[in-house]
């Protein structure tokens, strides 16, 4: 009937306009997921296009990390262990990275009272056992307390295939809120607690990352982009290099000029009162005697740290960070009086970043594509615009 003939002309014009307001709608999501800027677009490589595919990338990871993990046998001496997932919370030997509250480690309590299996029971058990605990944020402390528990000599050590959940922390190109390196500790004596041998343990670790990108090379055709020598430069040169800089866009001007640098003395301000190069925590590395070894990125063009290292703190260098920083208070937990007391061997040790490596020598363009993050939607939809493909860990959009 003629009724019907214009229920269905209406019936097919609404749907008509319910299409195009779902097309409309999916363009304006497009639209708006490609101006925000979740990243700093500044840090994202242009006209970005893969060099291996995502099988590849895999096979060539494996390579890489047992490359550099036969390396840390033979020239540095390093067994490699078992990494810790977390630490008892009142001993304070986990990393608190810069103190600051933001960056706190992930926390959780262990009841330790018995369950049913299958059916929880009704009936409230006393807790007699319970404890806090924390996710590990790096082992920086605990390594050292391993050289003594196992009676490392003098020139020998281990290392460890840590991962760190580092809440504080914003999702970008080089940095997730999950993290993955190289934790390693060397046990040395007095002497060694100079400038010149903090050198000479940064040139064999270069001379790691250098043989491995020649491998990756010969293997996977890719082409090498680092210098053959790391150029050191203290904390101080680079401020007076350049002033008027960020401290990352002087870093970034810094690899531009050099390719690869360690900067020496992390953690001090600098002498004209200005903010440090970087914020450490007290407890781990003396401030004098550290560093980060940071690289000019091939894709991004940006400042792409390696790894921060240092020769650990001994008593005195403890005390006045402890003072410097305010948190005398730490003198008394464990960890730090054992520091104070002298009880623990001296060290210099490190993280390498496993992702941050694999990203550099595969040349990549986010450190998502080589490791498994937890990213926010939009981060996601920036890359993409991009052609970066993160790897997820979910169903994403």
């Amino acid at each position: 009937t003629k009724l019907d003939d214009t229920h269905t002309a209406l019936h097919k014009k609404n749907k008509r306009k319910k299409r195009r307001s779902i097309q409309q709608a999916k363009h304006r999501e497009t639209m708006r997921a490609a101006k925000r800027e979740y990243m700093e677009a500044s840090l994202l490589p242009q006209n970005y296009k893969p060099a291996l595919s995502k099988q590849d990338v895999l096979i060539a990871s494996d390579a890489i990390q047992r490359f550099v993990e036969a390396r840390f046998k033979s020239d540095l001496k390093l067994l490699k262990h078992p990494a810790p997932l977390a630490f008892e919370s009142t001993s304070k030997i986990n990393d608190d990275l810069d103190g600051s509250e933001a960056h706190k480690a992930v926390s959780f309590h262990i009841a330790n009272v018995p369950r049913d299996r299958g059916v929880a029971s009704v009936e409230t058990v006393a807790e007699e056992y319970g404890l806090d605990a924390e996710v590990v944020q790096s082992l920086a402390n605990w390594k050292r307390v391993m050289l003594q528990w196992y009676g490392f000599d003098v020139g020998r050590g281990l290392f460890c295939e840590s991962t760190s959940i580092r809440k504080g922390y914003k999702g970008d190109v080089t940095h997730s809120n999950v993290a993955n390196q190289w934790d390693w500790e060397l046990r040395i004596d007095a002497s060694q607690r100079t400038t010149e041998f903090l050198k000479s343990v940064v040139m064999t670790i270069w001379r790691i990352i250098k043989d491995c990108e020649r491998m990756v090379a010969e293997d996977f055709g890719l082409e090498p982009s680092l210098p053959e020598q790391i150029t050191f430069v203290t904390s101080e040169e680079l401020h007076a290099a350049w002033p008027n800089e960020s401290i990352h866009g002087r870093e970034t001007a810094a690899v531009n000029k050099w390719g690869a640098i360690f900067i020496i003395g992390m953690g001090w301000p600098m002498a004209d009162g200005s903010a440090p190069e970087e914020i450490r925590s007290p407890s781990y590395d003396d401030w004098n005697l550290n560093g980060d070894i940071i690289v000019k990125h091939p894709k991004t063009g940006y400042r792409h740290e390696l790894s921060s290292m240092g020769i650990r703190v001994d008593a005195d260098a403890l005390r006045k960070q402890l003072e410097h920083r305010g948190m005398t208070h730490l003198a008394a937990a464990p960890y730090h009086s054992a520091v104070l007391e002298g009880s623990l061997p001296l060290s210099i040790g490190g993280g390498i970043g496993i992702a941050r490596l694999l990203m550099l020598l595969l040349q990549r363009g986010h450190i998502g594509e080589v490791h498994v993050g937890v990213w926010h939607q939009d981060h996601h939809d920036q890359a993409r615009a991009y052609g970066i493909n993160l790897i997820p860990d979910r169903l994403v959009k």
